[in-house]
């Protein structure tokens, strides 16, 4: 991605010719020693720090705007979500510890209790009370918070309301309604069993083979079973030692991707930093957990430096994670410096990485000696950045506590920058992207109802897309190897990993994941090329090595529509049906593909769709179908076009609906033979036959669903699995709901 530090960093780098000074990879310490030797290199990373614009809301006036735009929404009734949304985007504007940052609090908490989500509410009343809000009108607030406590059965934060109002009413006389109100709150609260943690169940937990790490001298290090592992049992389950978020062109917005930092749940009502503004957390508590982290990012977020650096940000996060762990109890060394320092902490880590996961994190390959010399130096200027960050914009330098007895400061920042840059190197081959299903904005597509955060009927497939929304480092499965047609499948809930066997593993078997070229997905050609790029290691798993494509070129073959040739073929990539006519290589006739623009051209269509236009698009797909092998990606984006356009109209006629559930059969066979039932792009594709189904059994007469959809509905309940707790939750009270 170009932005302003890798221009900054190609100048640099050019400036002082940096691939010839470092030469060649000599070790994490030498090469920073290399660039700390230039004393204008700190200068120019401190400049560039320092001249990046704040981001964090300081606009009271525009925070005030999007309050006054929730209230009208909210007392219009027309959406409660975009009304929330609007609360949010004030609290994010609202300049820390303003009168404007409260109040967005205290009028987001009315909402979110006529939503009945009383936990966040009773939060949201809390941040009110403890800002800058009016004096005069604190006492709405307090009975608001009580009322979400009553409703939360919390018999704690009740009498925590109850004290607050108390303290009230000694400098101001209650009305007689609110000293009523007030009483009865306390016999409630006397009512209410204090609180008890239930102790935690067995039930449901998972079973995992032994696993065994061995090594040799062609494949390094790698994971086998000692079991034997049947298909779709469990192998292994493992927690992120570090994980950040996934800044995408949205993080230039007013609001960053509502996904907590600390316990990982997404689609979450925020509650950001109080002092960046832009870190979210899911609760009060959350953001408290992660302070002793997060405040030396917090400066970085205002500055959106995160968002700039990519990867690093989680070589930096690695970083602060182990920092602790790593270096206490050093009263052994004597006469240290940054060199002994990191071999220290490397030999423990190689010692004693089963004890504590930071050590499974530093002994990761980096592979900083086989890439690219000019990869490996942009990394190092990264890592060296990051480190005067640290130095100069927080205190993190200035509370090492007893650790500069051990050694000096300088070598301390050289140790530190040295790191950074050994996790910047680990994690472009090791880090994992966590995905899964955002939530879309109200203001973009409000497909919930009313008085709750249920789906609406039929808006399932506009409720969510499948992303990537952390980045994260699992150092166990990370051992695993890479192989092109993998034996395992990854299941995420919050920042945890499951991994399960796709196909039966004799004990013995080596454990195989895939590193992202699939041999579905990509040519062998572009798999090298990727693998070799960013992995630095040329793939000889059993799909490479049969050196065929036929797997990935059923997906990509065209097939000639006149009888006497009938040959499938490959086109160049540059060419697009959707642009012009293509051209059989075998015959050398041109074909007609005007019918893939006449679907195009119905999505930018302004009018109101009918059911001849409807017709029109179906004639044109079956004609690209003659085009098209069996299981062509291009009929997923023309399929997509077509139930974006007329699905939300299928209820009307009832031609229209069961032409579209036929299309929707297509789609998810489409998708299941490429990536597998328990894959995100399969459960998605099952959102457009769900909607139909929901139509369906909205619509006049008797409705049972038929055999087909069931079945596809019953392996949608177990596909969907591979999500976490709340997405899965949220998903299946609408199929519940609908469906039975």
């Amino acid at each position: 991605m170009e932005n302003g530090w890798d221009v900054t960093v190609a100048k640099i780098v050019r400036k002082y010719n940096l691939t010839e000074v470092v030469k060649q990879y000599s070790g994490e310490i030498d090469t920073i020693r290399k660039l700390d030797a230039i004393p204008d290199i700190r200068k120019l990373c401190r400049s560039w720090i320092k001249k990046l614009p704040a981001v964090r809301g300081n606009d009271e006036e525009k925070s005030h705007l999007y309050r006054e735009n929730g209230n009208e929404i909210f007392r219009s009734r027309k959406s409660p979500h975009v009304a929330l949304e609007a609360y949010s985007k004030a609290i994010f504007a609202a300049p820390r510890g303003s009168p404007a940052l409260a109040l967005a609090h205290a009028n987001r908490a009315i909402v979110l209790m006529s939503l009945k989500r009383h936990r966040e509410a009773y939060e949201d009343c809390q941040l009110a009370l403890d800002g800058a809000y009016p004096a005069e009108n604190r006492l709405r607030v307090l009975f608001r918070q009580a009322e979400c406590a009553l409703q939360m059965r919390d018999r704690e934060g009740l009498e925590r309301a109850l004290e607050g109002i108390e303290k009230f009413s000694e400098e101001q006389d209650l009305a007689s309604f609110e000293e009523e109100r007030y009483k009865r709150l306390q016999q409630l609260a006397e009512m209410i069993a204090l609180s008890e943690i239930p102790p935690e169940s067995d039930d449901g937990l998972l079973s995992f083979p032994e696993l065994e790490e061995k090594s040799d001298t062609v494949h390094g290090r790698f994971i086998v079973t000692k079991n034997e592992i049947k298909a779709d049992e469990p192998i292994v389950q493992e927690k992120a030692v570090s994980f950040v978020p996934v800044y995408d062109p949205r993080g230039h917005s007013e609001i960053p991707p509502f996904d907590c930092q600390f316990c990982g749940e997404v689609n979450i009502i925020p509650f950001p930093c109080p002092s960046c503004g832009r870190a979210c957390y899911c609760s009060v508590a959350c953001c408290k957990e992660h302070s002793e982290l997060h405040r030396y990012e917090c400066p970085g977020y205002e500055k959106h430096l995160w968002y700039l650096i990519g990867i690093a940000h989680l070589g930096m996060r690695s970083f602060l994670d182990g920092f602790a762990s790593s270096t206490h109890n050093l009263e052994e060394l004597k006469e240290c410096n940054a060199e002994k320092m990191f071999q220290y902490v490397s030999d423990k880590a190689e010692m004693q990485y089963k004890a504590y996961p930071y050590g499974k994190v530093f002994r990761l390959v980096a592979n900083l000696d086989k890439m690219l010399l000019s990869d490996m130096v942009q990394y190092a200027l990264t890592a060296y950045m990051l480190t005067i960050y640290l130095s100069d914009f927080t205190q993190f330098f200035n509370e090492l506590g007893d650790r500069p007895a051990v050694m000096p400061k300088e070598d301390w920042f050289l140790y530190s920058s040295a790191v950074i840059l050994r996790h910047i190197g680990q994690l472009v081959c090791n880090g994992h992207a966590i995905s899964e299903l955002r939530v879309c904005t109200a203001s973009e597509n409000n497909c919930l109802e009313a008085d709750s955060f249920n789906i609406k009927a039929g808006f399932l497939h506009r409720c969510f897309e499948s992303t990537r929304v952390f980045t994260g480092i699992f150092p166990q499965i990370s051992m695993f190897n890479h192989s092109c047609d993998p034996n395992i499948r990854n299941c995420f809930s919050k920042s945890t990993l499951t991994v399960y066997a796709t196909r039966d593993v004799e004990a013995g078997g080596e454990i195989f994941n895939c590193y992202g070229p699939n041999f579905k997905l990509m040519s062998r050609e572009d798999r090298q090329s990727a693998l070799k790029q960013q992995y630095c290691f040329d793939c000889d798993c059993i799909r490479c090595s049969s050196k065929k494509d036929e797997d990935y070129e059923m997906y990509e073959r065209y097939k000639c529509p006149f009888a006497k040739c009938s040959k499938q073929f490959i086109v160049a990539q540059n060419v697009d049906p959707f642009e012009k006519d293509i051209k059989c290589p075998m015959c050398k006739r041109i074909i007609d593909c005007s019918c893939f623009q006449i679907i195009a051209s119905g999505m930018s269509s302004e009018g109101e769709a009918s059911y001849e236009d409807f017709e029109e698009a179906l004639k044109a797909y079956n004609k690209c179908k003659l085009i098209l092998s069996q299981y062509h990606e291009t009929k997923i984006t023309l399929a997509h076009m077509i139930f974006i356009q007329y699905l939300p109209f299928s209820g009307l006629d009832e031609r229209c609906l069961n032409a579209l559930k036929k299309l929707a059969y297509e789609f998810v066979q489409i998708r299941e033979h490429r990536f597998g039932m328990m894959s995100p792009e399969y459960v998605v594709a099952c959102f457009y036959l769900l909607d139909l189904l929901v139509i369906e059994s909205k619509c006049e007469g008797d409705f049972h669903v038929d055999l087909e959809s069931a079945t596809i509905v019953d392996k949608f309940k177990k596909a969907i699995d591979i999500f976490g707790h709340g997405t899965r939750t949220r998903v299946m009270q609408y199929v519940k709901a609908h469906l039975g």
